[in-house]
């Protein structure tokens, strides 16, 4: 079995037709954002909607981009409130991040004083 006869979502990659365009870059996009940047992450969002609204018959394509794009969205929502929570908890505010030394020096003591 050659890479091309592979299905993806019961389609081939020969089968897809070429006017399904943003949908496969949505999809492509969506993947991205998940796996190597969140950049991606809006262009595969903007693009999976911009499908939906053109490519109709593509749904194969554009509801997994929009799906992973919006996940990858979410992580990263959680990840910036999280990591607000892990300085409040420090005491820290993002501006004190420029000094690390002060940092690392408000960390050793939380950590000395709940050991």
């Amino acid at each position: 079995m050659a890479i091309t006869d592979t299905k993806i979502g019961g389609v081939s990659p020969s089968e897809v037709p070429e006017s399904f365009k943003l949908s496969k870059l949505s999809l492509t996009f969506g993947i991205m954002s998940l796996v190597v940047l969140p950049v991606f992450s809006a262009p595969g969002l903007i693009l999976g909607l911009l499908a939906a609204a053109k490519e109709k018959s593509a749904r194969k394509f554009y509801i997994p981009g929009i799906v992973t794009s919006a996940i990858s969205i979410g992580l990263v929502i959680i990840c910036f409130v999280l990591f607000r929570v892990i300085l409040a908890v420090f005491g820290l505010k993002i501006t004190d991040l420029k000094d690390i030394q002060y940092c690392m020096e408000v960390i050793a003591d939380f950590i000395v004083e709940h050991s």
